[in-house]
C-alpha cells in the first residue's frame, strides 16, 4: 500500500495502478458523535481496501456536500458542483500520472453528486487513448445485509445504530452519551431536500444510537469490506463478459 508518506522512488518503483479516495463530510451527528463521523468511517473502509488491493490510499476529502446540516454550527460544506469539479481534477491528475483505476469510498449520503460525476468521467475517459475507470463504493455497500448485524434496518439514517457502532469500534473515546429523542424521525429521507436535519430531528441524529455496540461496528466493517470486494469482482466479471461478446 502507498500513502502520502511514501516518496518519489517508492512511486516510481511500484506497479500500483489503483488509487483509493475516501470522501466524507464535516457535519453534526447529534450530541453523541463527532462532526468527522463520516470521514472516520469512510477512511477506515478505504484503508482496509487499500491494504487488500495494495493500492495508493489518498488523503480524504473531509469537507464535502453537507448543506442539509448547515444550521448546525461547525458544519462546513462544499456546493455539490464544487465537489464534482474537485473529483474530476483528482481523477484527471491520477490518469495523467499513470493510474488506471480510482475507487471513491463515499461515507456521506449527501454526496449524491458523486454518482453522476463518476458516470460522466467513465464515459469521458473511455474516449481517450489512456483509459481510466472510476468506481464508487458507498459505506452502505452492505445495505442488503445490514440485518445480519444491525437490529434496526429502517429509519436508521444518521448518527443511529450503524454509525454509532462504527465509532464505538474505531474511536470509542469520541462517543458521548446520546440525548434521547421523543420519537424517531419518520418522514421520508428525501425531506432533507426541503428541510435542515436540525429541523427534522430533536438532537440532530436520525436513528437508534441506543442499540449500538463496538462489536456491531467491527462486524459491520468486515461485512462492508467483503461486499466492496465482491462488487469490484462483479464489475470485472461483467467487463470480461462484454469483452468476449465484442470479440
Amino acid at each position: 500500500m502507498l500513502t502520502m508518506y511514501n516518496n518519489r522512488n517508492d512511486f516510481q518503483n511500484t506497479e500500483c495502478d489503483t488509487a483509493i479516495l475516501p470522501v466524507g463530510a464535516l457535519e453534526q451527528h447529534g450530541s453523541h458523535l463527532p462532526y468527522g463521523t463520516d470521514n472516520i468511517i469512510a477512511g477506515a473502509l478505504a484503508e482496509r481496501l487499500a491494504v487488500t488491493l495494495d493500492a495508493y490510499l489518498l488523503p480524504p476529502i473531509n469537507i464535502a456536500s453537507s448543506i442539509e446540516h448547515r444550521a448546525a454550527k461547525g458544519t462546513v460544506y462544499l456546493k455539490a458542483d464544487t465537489l464534482a469539479l474537485v473529483i474530476r481534477d483528482i481523477a484527471e491528475s491520477l490518469l495523467y500520472s499513470g493510474f488506471k483505476r480510482l475507487l471513491l469510498v463515499n461515507g456521506h449520503g449527501g454526496n449524491w453528486i458523486l454518482k453522476p460525476t463518476i458516470r460522466q468521467l467513465n464515459r469521458d475517459f473511455s474516449d481517450r487513448s489512456e483509459e481510466m475507470e472510476v468506481i464508487l463504493i458507498h459505506t452502505s455497500v452492505a445495505l442488503g445485509r445490514h440485518h445480519e448485524v444491525m437490529e434496526h434496518t429502517k429509519l436508521d439514517i444518521h448518527g443511529g445504530e450503524k454509525e454509532t457502532s462504527h465509532i464505538l469500534h474505531l474511536c470509542p473515546e469520541h462517543v458521548k452519551d446520546y440525548v434521547p429523542q421523543a420519537a424517531p424521525t419518520a418522514v421520508p429521507q428525501d425531506f432533507m431536500d426541503y428541510f435542515d436535519v436540525t429541523e427534522l430531528t430533536e438532537d440532530g441524529y436520525w436513528g437508534y444510537p441506543e442499540a449500538a455496540s463496538a462489536e456491531k461496528g467491527l462486524k459491520m466493517m468486515d461485512l462492508m469490506v467483503e461486499c466492496s470486494l465482491a462488487y469490484l469482482q462483479q464489475i470485472e466479471k461483467e467487463k470480461e463478459r462484454i469483452r468476449k461478446l465484442k470479440n
